[in-house]
């Protein structure tokens, strides 16, 4: 598509040029759109939302970045902190959007996926949800890490849950990272994760070949050390005070939430991602708050990839009306 002929870039407060696509870069009327801001996860890139954009940007000015560290974006020696992340995110809506620093600008909206969330969820902290009117928060724990609170094997990562398996994780991405990606890619997709029993189809062996190939070239694009760096600071980040704090009753935040969880995800139990949905909205019943949840089984941890309509759908409808039935 036409949106990926050309990337925009910006330089960040710290000399740092990241990429990012703008379907309004080159476009009329695009001004009048509200702006909608994609961020893909670890070892991602823009690319990965490669399939939404096309139906989000009907409706949306769509701005799809490559964090750094990722896709076609510096991949600096420094800044490999969540908290960095969404500093860059910050700076990119003040790039494109000066009104920002006003507070004029309202009707942002934003879908994170995975470590995507916690740059949400740090930029909230940081920064307030004021300018968004809605944010999407696709499979991620508030915590990775397994804890002596009860935080449990219920609701952290099904296995990058401790010290151990992050230091693991750390020496396979410097030793040997297309192994490390591979185990990724196998978590990510729920039809390698959580394959469904006949009578369901199976997907076709040309399709895994080419999914596993696309995300392992973007993977390969990241230096295994700094995103090894990356995902030490991610897995142990604990957001669950922070998110009642910033979206919960009592916070003044307006910013709609909708939680998707995957009972086929290789990432998390469905419970771990939901438990967001109890914090916004403060224990109380759901649809009650500000926050709503749902539980797929279309697809996995990158089920916006695995089955894009069904995704956009789920998206629209709650966007529009609130049902995410």
């Amino acid at each position: 598509m036409d949106t990926f002929e050309k990337m925009q870039s910006f330089k960040t407060n710290d000399n740092v040029t990241l990429k990012y696509f703008d379907t309004g870069a080159e476009e009329e009327g695009e001004d009048d759109k509200p702006w909608l801001i994609l961020i893909h996860g670890f070892t991602g890139s823009s690319l990965v939302w490669q399939r939404n954009i096309p139906t989000f940007s009907q409706e949306h000015r769509v701005i799809v970045p490559d964090l750094r560290g990722h896709g076609a974006s510096d991949k600096p020696k420094h800044g490999y902190h969540v908290s960095r992340l969404a500093m860059d995110l910050r700076e990119l809506q003040i790039h494109l959007d000066p009104s920002l620093l006003g507070g004029k600008s309202l009707g942002w909206k934003a879908i994170g996926g995975s470590l995507g969330c916690s740059i949400l969820w740090c930029y909230a902290e940081l920064f307030t949800t004021s300018h968004f009117d809605s944010m999407v928060f696709v499979d991620q724990s508030p915590l990775q890490n397994s804890t002596l609170d009860g935080w449990d094997s219920q609701f952290c990562n099904r296995g990058l849950n401790n010290a151990s398996a992050l230091s693991a994780l750390q020496t396979t991405l410097l030793l040997s990272p297309e192994t490390a990606h591979k185990g990724t890619i196998a978590s990510c997709l729920s039809y390698r994760s959580h394959p469904l029993p006949p009578p369901a189809p199976k997907v076709l062996p040309q399709i895994q070949a080419a999914d596993e190939e696309f995300f392992l070239k973007e993977a390969m694009k990241g230096d295994g050390e700094w995103l090894g760096k990356l995902m030490a600071d991610h897995t142990s980040l604990d957001w669950r005070d922070s998110i009642a704090s910033c979206f919960g009753k009592g916070s003044g935040s307006q910013t709609l939430v909708l939680v998707v969880a995957s009972s086929r995800s290789g990432c998390f139990p469905a419970a771990g991602p939901l438990k967001v949905v109890d914090f916004v909205n403060g224990g109380q019943i759901e649809g009650f708050g500000f926050a709503q949840g749902v539980t797929v089984d279309w697809g996995g941890h990158w089920c916006y990839w695995e089955n894009p309509e069904r995704f956009e759908s789920l998206v629209a409808r709650w966007w529009n009306d609130g049902r995410v039935d």
